[in-house]
C-alpha cells in the first residue's frame, strides 16, 4: 500500500526526492506552459553549492 507523501513544500524545509534529500531555496510559478509549478533546490552538507530544479511529474534537473 502506498501512503502519500507529508512533505512540506516551503522555503527552507528539507524533501525527499529520490534518493536525495534536498532544501527548498524557491518556488517558481511556471504559468502557461501547463506544467506544475517548479522549485528550486539546493543540497545537503558537502553538496550545499549544487543547485536543482525540480518540476513534478517531470523530473529533476541539476543547474550547477
Amino acid at each position: 500500500m502506498i501512503q502519500r507523501s507529508s512533505q512540506q513544500w516551503e522555503v527552507g524545509e528539507v524533501v525527499r526526492v529520490g534518493f536525495m534529500q534536498l532544501r527548498v531555496v524557491a518556488k517558481e510559478a511556471t504559468p502557461g506552459d501547463y506544467k506544475p509549478d517548479a522549485y528550486r533546490l539546493c543540497g545537503l552538507g558537502a553538496n550545499a553549492s549544487r543547485q536543482y530544479r525540480f518540476v513534478p511529474h517531470n523530473g529533476l534537473e541539476r543547474l550547477q
